[in-house]
C-alpha cells in the first residue's frame, strides 16, 4: 500500500521549514535493472541537448510511477537533476521579473519540488547525493536570490558524515545572501531583509572561523558585497584590512600587521564595491580617496624614509624582498566605477569641480579604449583573443553631473556639460562606422560570423585558470552580457575555486559591442535634447530671479562695467542698475510693449505674441466709442503697443 501510493506522488510538494532535504544515509552498492519502455525514453531525452527541462520532469515522473524508482540508476537521477531546471541566466531573468511583477513575492525557486524530489529517491535507493549534487542546488538557489533555501541545504550537509562544506559551498550561500539583496521590494520589507543577512553572515563568518576555512577571492568578494548592502562600515573596513591589506587612513603602505603572501589579489570588483560602500555612508573623503589610491596605488613610504636620511656611518631599516617586490593593491576602473563615483559626488554641494575633472577623466578613458580596440582589431589575427573593452561613457554619468548643476543652479557646469556631449555623440558614431565596416571586411574575406565559445547546458560558465603571473590580469564577470557591476552576483565556479585565481579576460563580441554603441548614442541623443531644455530653463529663471529684482529697483551683484559689458578682473559688487543697462547685460530680445509687469522670458514670447495680436485684431474689428480706427491708430499701435486715442 505504501508502495503504490509512493509510485503515484513520487514528489513531496513542500516548501523549506526546518530543513531542506532528508539526512544522508548509508552509501549501497547499485543494483542493474531490465530497461522499461520509458526508462528508454527518459534515457534518450537525456542524451539530446534540446529537451526542455518540463518535458525531461515529466519523462522521469512517468519513468518513476511505471517502472519505479529502483530501475533508475545513480547516473540517471544526477542527470535529472541537472536538467530539469533551466539555465542559471534564464533562472536569474525569470525571478526578476517576478519580483517585479508580483505585489509581494514569495522567497523561492521554481523547481524547488524537482530538486527535493530528486534526492529524495536518490536517497531512498540507498545512495548519497554528492558534493556536486549539492553545489548545483546552490548555484539554482543562488541565481534565485533563495537564500532560506541555501542555508538549509548548508546545515544538511553540516550533518553530513562523509563530506562537509568547503569554501565552494560557503560561496554558493554567499551569493544566494547578496543576489537576495538587490532583487526589488517593498520598502517595509526591505528592514527584514537586512536583518536576515546579517543573521545569516555571522552564522556563515562564525563557521569559518570555528573549522579555520581559509578566506578565497570570491568569498571575499562577496562577503564584503554584503556588508556594503547591510551598511556594516566597521566589519568592511575589517575586511579590508584583514584580507587586501587596505587602510585609507595610511593610504601609501599596507596596514599594520598584513602580510603580503597572505593578502588576496585585489579586483574589479571589490573596488567597486568600495566606491559604492563610501558613497553610500557619505564619506566623500574616504570616497575620493580610495578611488586614487586604489586606481594609481601610491609609492611605497617605507623605501623613502629608510634611505632619505642614512649617512655613512647610519644603516637604516631595509624593507624584505617581500615587501619590496610586492605590488599595492589597486584595479583598473570601468564604467560602473565611474558611474558609481559621479553619482555620489553629484550630490554634495560642494564638490561640482571633482565632479568635472572625473568626466573629463572619464572621457579621456573613453577615448583610450576606443583606439586602442580599433588597434587591436587590425593586428590581431584572431577576433577572440582581443579583449572587450571595459571603459565606455554612458548616460549615467553625463546625468549626475547635469543633476549636480541642475540642484546648485550652476549654469556655467550645466553649460559646459551641454557642449562636450556632441563631441562624445560623433566619436561613438565614428565607432559604430568603423566596426560596421571591419564586420562587412571580415564577411568579405569568409571570417564572418564570429566563432561563440561552447556553452554547458547546466547554464555555467567556467572561467580558465592560467598559472599566476606578474602580468595585469584581472578578473572579469562571466555572466552573460552583464558588466561588472557591484550589484551583480559573482559567478561561482563549482570545480574550481583557488586562494589566488586568475582569469583569461572576457573576449569581445563585436555583434554586442554594436548594440552598446548604437544604445549609447541614442541615449545621449535624447539626453542632449533634455540638456538644452534645462539649460534655457535655467538661464530664464536665473535672469527672471534678477531681472525682478531689478524691475523693483533693488540692488544686484554684477561683474560687468558701466558700459554693460564685462570686464576682466573687475570687483564683484552690489549695485542699483537700470532696465536698460539689464536688457544689455543679460543680452533680452526686443520687449513687446504689453502689460506684463515682469520682465520678458524666452518661454513666455509665444503667449506674448498671440495677446499682441489678439489686441490687434480686436482693434481692427470692433470700433471705438462708435467711430472707425483709422490706419494711423493701428500703426501706432503695432509700434507702441498701445491703442491710440480716438478723435
Amino acid at each position: 500500500m505504501h508502495r503504490a501510493a509512493r509510485l503515484q506522488n513520487p514528489v513531496c510538494h513542500r516548501q523549506f521549514s526546518s530543513a531542506t532535504f532528508l539526512s544522508f544515509s548509508n552509501g549501497l552498492t547499485e543494483n542493474n535493472a531490465p530497461i522499461s519502455p520509458a526508462h528508454a525514453t527518459l534515457r534518450n531525452l537525456l542524451a539530446t541537448t534540446e529537451a526542455s527541462p518540463n518535458r525531461i520532469w515529466i519523462s522521469y515522473t512517468t519513468a518513476i510511477n511505471l517502472a519505479g524508482v529502483d530501475e533508475l540508476d545513480l547516473q540517471t537521477h544526477q542527470s535529472v537533476l541537472r536538467r530539469c531546471a533551466p539555465t542559471l541566466n534564464q533562472v536569474r531573468w525569470s525571478h526578476q521579473k517576478r519580483y517585479l511583477s508580483v505585489a509581494k513575492p514569495v522567497p523561492g525557486h521554481v523547481h524547488e519540488t524537482r530538486f527535493q524530489g530528486v534526492i529524495r529517491n536518490i536517497l531512498s535507493m540507498g545512495f548519497r547525493p554528492s558534493r556536486e549534487d549539492y553545489h548545483f542546488i546552490l548555484a539554482q538557489f543562488a541565481a534565485a536570490g533563495h537564500s532560506i533555501g541555501s542555508i538549509n541545504v548548508y546545515e544538511e550537509m553540516l550533518k553530513s558524515t562523509r563530506f562537509q562544506p568547503d569554501s565552494v559551498t560557503v560561496a554558493l550561500v554567499l551569493q544566494s545572501i547578496a543576489h537576495r539583496l538587490v532583487l526589488p521590494e517593498r520598502k517595509a520589507d526591505r528592514g527584514e531583509t537586512l536583518n536576515h543577512a546579517r543573521r545569516l553572515l555571522k552564522r556563515l563568518l562564525d563557521d569559518m572561523q570555528r573549522v579555520e576555512m581559509p578566506w578565497t577571492s570570491t568569498n571575499m568578494d562577496l562577503t564584503v558585497r554584503i556588508m556594503k548592502h547591510t551598511s556594516d562600515l566597521e566589519g568592511f573596513e575589517t575586511l579590508l584590512r584583514l584580507g587586501y591589506g587596505i587602510d585609507l587612513q595610511f593610504p601609501d603602505r599596507l596596514a599594520l600587521g598584513s602580510q603580503p603572501n597572505t593578502l588576496l589579489p585585489f579586483n574589479l570588483h571589490t573596488l567597486n564595491t568600495v566606491i559604492d560602500m563610501y558613497g553610500r555612508n557619505g564619506s566623500t573623503s574616504k570616497l575620493v580617496t580610495a578611488f586614487e589610491v586604489l586606481t594609481v596605488p601610491l609609492p611605497d613610504a617605507q623605501k623613502h624614509f629608510a634611505t632619505s636620511f642614512e649617512d655613512e656611518d647610519d644603516f637604516g631599516v631595509t624593507p624584505s624582498d617581500s615587501i619590496a617586490s610586492f605590488k599595492y593593491p589597486s584595479a583598473e576602473p570601468n564604467t560602473t566605477t565611474f558611474t558609481f563615483l559621479l553619482r555620489h559626488i553629484s550630490h554634495h554641494k560642494k564638490m561640482t569641480h571633482l565632479v568635472r575633472h572625473y568626466l573629463l577623466q572619464a572621457i579621456k578613458l573613453d577615448v583610450q579604449a576606443s583606439r586602442a580596440l580599433r588597434a587591436k582589431l587590425v593586428v590581431t589575427p584572431n577576433i577572440l583573443d582581443v579583449p572587450a573593452p571595459r571603459m565606455s561613457v554612458s548616460r549615467a554619468m553625463f546625468v549626475s553631473v547635469f543633476g549636480a548643476s541642475n540642484r546648485n543652479k550652476k549654469a556655467t557646469l550645466m553649460r559646459w556639460l551641454f557642449e562636450r556631449l556632441p563631441a562624445v555623440i560623433r566619436r561613438k558614431k565614428s565607432d559604430v562606422l568603423h566596426i560596421s565596416n571591419f564586420i562587412r571586411h571580415l564577411q568579405k574575406v569568409g571570417r564572418w560570423p564570429q566563432a561563440q565559445k561552447p556553452r554547458t547546458s547546466s547554464g555555467f560558465k567556467p572561467r580558465v585558470f592560467v598559472p599566476r603571473s606578474d602580468q595585469d590580469i584581472v578578473e572579469v564577470n562571466g555572466i552573460g552580457e552583464h558588466p561588472a557591476d557591484a550589484d551583480s552576483a559573482l559567478a561561482v565556479n563549482s570545480f574550481h575555486q583557488q586562494t589566488h585565481p586568475v582569469y583569461i579576460p572576457k573576449p569581445i563580441d563585436l555583434k554586442l559591442h554594436l548594440r552598446i554603441l548604437k544604445r549609447d548614442i541614442a541615449d545621449l541623443t535624447a539626453f542632449y535634447t533634455y540638456a538644452r531644455v534645462g539649460l534655457a530653463r535655467t538661464i530664464e529663471r536665473t535672469k527672471d530671479i534678477i531681472g525682478r529684482r531689478v524691475w523693483k529697483g533693488k540692488d544686484v551683484y554684477i561683474r560687468s562695467g558701466a558700459d554693460g559689458k564685462p570686464k576682466v578682473g573687475y570687483p564683484k559688487m552690489r549695485t542699483q542698475v537700470s532696465k536698460e543697462m539689464w536688457r544689455q547685460t543679460v543680452n533680452y530680445k526686443p520687449k513687446l510693449k504689453t502689460r506684463f509687469a515682469r520682465p520678458p522670458s524666452h518661454f513666455f514670447h509665444k503667449t506674448v505674441r498671440q495677446q499682441f495680436w489678439q489686441e490687434t485684431k480686436s482693434i481692427k474689428e470692433r470700433p471705438l466709442e462708435g467711430k472707425t480706427v483709422s490706419p494711423e491708430a493701428i500703426t501706432s499701435f503695432v509700434q507702441t503697443g498701445r491703442p491710440q486715442k480716438p478723435t
